[in-house]
């Protein structure tokens, strides 16, 4: 199991976390390797399992947050979509009118299509003159399916 783990998550620090940064942000040589692997257990893995059982069953819609990317050995960090909320960004519309209507769409912004299982829509709010855009929740997919399954299995 754990040979399996290694080759979903590499000894190349150009394929781990904060990923697209190339050999940047790699604090010693396994530090981008257990960001990724922190990163999709923790957070992303769990997120899709959710998003995946839930389709069909109720409205959803799921983000990726990509700004402050550039911070040095943090990237994109846990929690750093608070700051688009609170400081009254694009994300902060999309929550008011989710919470006016229960759905997120409405305004100006860039339309948010739902998340289902055959199109599994994500909206990336990113740094640049680009704020928005719509992606596919398909990154990692082996990876995550992996994480999944040995969590089921192996509970924590």
């Amino acid at each position: 199991m754990i040979e399996e783990l290694m080759q979903y998550y590499p000894n190349n620090i150009t394929q781990g976390s904060p990923f697209d940064t190339g050999i940047f942000n790699a604090i010693t040589p396994q530090f981008k390797r257990l960001a990724a692997f922190q990163g999709d257990v923790g957070f992303q893995a769990p997120r899709r399992f959710f998003l995946q059982n839930r389709s069909g069953k109720q409205a959803l819609w799921t983000y990726a947050n990509k700004r402050f990317k550039t911070i040095p050995f943090l990237g994109s960090f846990h929690g750093s979509d608070i700051f688009n909320v609170y400081g009254g960004q694009d994300l902060a519309s999309y929550l008011v009118r989710f919470v006016s209507n229960l759905d997120p769409n409405g305004g100006t912004d860039l339309y948010w299509p739902q998340y289902t299982t055959a199109e599994p829509n994500m909206l990336g709010f990113l740094d640049g003159l680009i704020p928005q855009a719509l992606t596919k929740d398909t990154y990692r997919v082996e990876a995550m399916d992996f994480l999944t399954n040995a969590t089921l299995s192996y509970p924590l």
